[in-house]
């Protein structure tokens, strides 16, 4: 997908960085000290957060990965910020704030 594209796909704010980290790397699985960090694909992302009822549970945040187990990783769609938060129990009040940037996610 081209930039243009991505753009497209997407009808909310976008964090820092975004666009041009998933040009270079969609669907990526990266292991951190902290932890595991499963990028899910552009192509998947839609069918993901329908699956896991995002829009009823968490209708202001879209997941795009997750630690592979117990955690999202999600935009707030208002604002853009990234956020971590429990596929059970998923909404803001449980949500804890990453913050502007995808960069903050992934290294």
């Amino acid at each position: 997908m081209n930039k243009q594209e991505i753009l497209n796909k997407f009808n909310f704010k976008l964090p820092k960085g975004f666009v041009d980290f998933y040009i270079n790397s969609n669907n990526l699985e990266i292991q951190k000290d902290e932890g595991y960090i499963i990028l899910w694909s552009l192509e998947k992302m839609e069918e993901l957060n329908h699956a896991y009822q995002v829009d009823v549970y968490a209708p202001e945040f879209f997941i795009f990965g997750s630690d592979g187990a117990d955690t999202a990783f999600a935009i707030e769609r208002k604002t853009g910020l990234i956020y971590e938060m429990p596929f059970i129990g998923m909404g803001k009040d449980d949500a804890t704030l990453i913050g502007d940037s995808i960069a903050l996610v992934v290294e």
